[in-house]
């Protein structure tokens, strides 16, 4: 249930939580941007948290755990999801292009993977942009660096050591080329 009232949000939950399933062993309640509760809202989950009935699991989501409060921390078995590395997210990403068969460079997967900066979810966005840019065309890591806005490294290392070299023309040059 969605509302612009989150206390009303943990009102409707607290009543429905005394109800087993109808269909499955457990009620599941997924509260994305926990953080954004506010503290009443808090307050009034935190007896259902207390004590939970056993048909009923939440998953709280947040980014800004600080936020919440240490109450409800307390009460709560808690992951943090990490970051994936470059190599990995690239892996993942060709995985998804294959299945999908979609043509791209590995270049072009590694150029996402990278501005991604660990995200998978960035990263799919990302791709879905650039898919959408080349579609059905192959995707290049030029389209690519393109689409995403992203400068090439080698302009960047050349523009770096003109700069170095106190080569105002060549630096001019290259800027005029990007």
């Amino acid at each position: 249930s969605r509302a612009d009232d989150p206390r009303r949000v943990v009102e409707q939950i607290n009543e429905a939580v005394r109800y087993s399933p109808v269909s499955a062993r457990y009620k599941v309640y997924i509260l994305d941007e926990v953080h954004m509760l506010s503290t009443p809202a808090f307050n009034a989950l935190l007896k259902t948290l207390e004590e939970p009935p056993p048909h009923v699991k939440f998953v709280f989501a947040t980014t800004e755990i600080r936020k919440v409060p240490i109450t409800i921390l307390s009460r709560c078995q808690r992951f943090d999801f990490k970051l994936i590395s470059t190599v990995r997210l690239a892996e993942h990403l060709e995985g998804i292009l294959k299945t999908e068969k979609i043509k791209a460079t590995p270049d072009a997967v590694r150029l996402i993977a990278r501005q991604a900066a660990g995200s998978v979810r960035d990263g799919l966005s990302l791709l879905d942009q650039a898919i959408a840019y080349v579609a059905p065309e192959t995707l290049t890591a030029e389209v690519t660096a393109d689409v995403l806005g992203v400068a090439d490294r080698r302009l960047l290392v050349e523009l770096a050591g003109a700069a170095l070299d106190r080569d105002a023309a060549t630096a001019l040059r290259l800027i005029a080329r990007a």
